[in-house]
């Protein structure tokens, strides 16, 4: 065999398995690229899901402030009403006692303006029994 044709056989085995090695190398660089978008669209996935359940979750956020001022503002209502009844209950009763008192003096005034009072029938028929 001659020398030189044997450089160029290992050349071409060598060209070969570097050809070989290339293929491999790419196709591994083709599954890791695959994994890469698979894991890039899985990433995507799922912070878009993430996102949906942030928005759901302020959109609840909301609705509980609608309710809790509506809430709230019916409480006030309420108070004020009790309020306003308890103001009333206070200037009515200030006015009772008042007419308590005014009845309390015309009652004193009446009994210092009237005669002693008579003895009773029932005391009167037991003396003479």
């Amino acid at each position: 065999m001659n020398p030189l044709y044997q450089v160029q056989k290992w050349g071409c085995v060598s060209s070969n398995s570097t050809t070989s090695d290339e293929a491999e190398d790419q196709q591994q660089m083709s599954i890791i690229n695959e994994r890469k978008q698979r894991r890039m669209i899985s990433n995507r996935e799922s912070a878009r899901r993430s996102r949906m359940r942030k928005q759901q979750q302020l959109d609840e956020l909301w609705s509980q402030v609608v309710c809790l001022r509506n809430e709230n503002h019916q409480l006030i209502e309420k108070l004020n009403h009790a309020l306003d009844t308890n103001d009333r209950l206070l200037h009515e009763n200030s006015q009772l006692k008042e007419d308590a008192s005014e009845l309390r003096q015309m009652l004193a005034h009446m009994h210092l303006n009237s005669p002693p009072p008579l003895p009773s029938a029932s005391i009167s028929t037991s003396h003479f029994d």
